[in-house]
């Protein structure tokens, strides 16, 4: 367990089957769900297919969530700043007293990517220690205007969650039927307010993470995967369009469609927990991973490179 300073306490959950040098990973989920999208009791998952490939693979619940304490009823208020400016920052150190490194890959799924991303944007000191990034379903502006977002997004989760907010405090994700867990009504109204095509600026404290990322040090290379069938909560055209946002760098898109080389139409979520996702498209992830690894050491080596003898002797 991870401790804040207002007494709340982060479940993070550790997968590690390599030796003492293993690569770090973290993986943040998203809203209306817990640390358990990444993997189960079963010991399927994302978190156990890079977790056996070698990696250090550490997966947190945040405030609220899972098996974090307290649950999302006894806590009044968490926002957008509260996971940026204190629980992304205690889930690294502790990573970092763990193991003596800061996590070399990060991977989000929907919400919990923009986290990230602006986790980085307000620490970029990250951003140069960071191997790459990983991103499923993610999306910041839902620009794509379809049947399935006007239901979920602006019907169920902009119309209905907000009123039973009112009554509840928070929205109970597994009684709607539209997540697994209890989601907080501060972090929907930022969520919403992003979604319907804000700026990329923090409500509480109006720091700008767009303007942020397009300055200083440059952002590192990104997966973003995103299913086809996604219509409701990670749009490809919204994914593509949140790859744009974050400024130049190597980012690389894959879409997951049955009619082209992918197994299923999967969901927001079954692109995640599937059983035939370790066979089909976690690969993808794994292989990119092995080449941004390569790539770091090929750019290391040219560092530390001694320039090359001219061939004309000094005096």
């Amino acid at each position: 367990m991870v401790s804040l300073e207002g007494g709340q306490q982060l479940h993070v959950r550790r997968l590690h089957n390599g030796g003492d040098s293993s690569t770090p990973v973290l993986m943040l989920h998203g809203l209306l769900e817990d640390g358990t999208v990444f993997y189960s009791r079963l010991k399927r998952g994302l978190a156990y297919c890079i977790a056996n490939a070698g990696y250090d693979v550490y997966v947190p619940d945040l405030r609220g969530k899972g098996r974090s304490w307290p649950h999302v009823s006894e806590i009044l208020n968490y926002r957008i700043i509260d996971v940026v400016t204190q629980d992304i920052p205690a889930i690294v150190e502790a990573i970092n007293n763990h193991c003596g490194a800061s996590p070399k890959f990060w991977i989000g799924h929907g919400w919990g990517g923009v986290l990230l991303s602006s986790f980085l944007a307000r620490y970029p000191n990250y951003r140069s220690a960071t191997v790459g990034l990983v991103y499923f379903g993610t999306r910041r502006v839902a620009r794509a205007n379809n049947l399935k977002r006007r239901v979920f997004v602006d019907g169920l989760w902009g119309w209905l969650a907000g009123v039973v907010s009112q009554v509840r405090g928070s929205i109970p994700g597994s009684l709607l039927k539209i997540g697994t867990t209890d989601e907080f009504r501060a972090m929907r109204s930022e969520n919403l307010n992003w979604m319907q095509g804000a700026p990329w600026v923090d409500s509480s404290d109006q720091f700008d993470y767009g303007a942020a990322l397009s300055e200083g040090l440059e952002y590192p290379p990104s997966l973003y995967l995103a299913s086809k069938s996604d219509f409701g909560y990670g749009d490809p055209k919204d994914v593509a369009a949140f790859m744009r946002e974050v400024g130049t760098h190597n980012g690389r898109l894959i879409v997951l469609d049955k009619d082209g080389s992918s197994l299923h139409n999967y969901t927001h979520t079954t692109m995640l927990t599937h059983p035939d996702a370790v066979s089909d498209h976690f690969p993808h992830v794994l292989s990119w991973m092995d080449e941004m690894n390569c790539l770091k050491r090929e750019a290391a080596n040219l560092t530390n490179t001694p320039p090359a003898n001219s061939g004309v002797e000094s005096p």
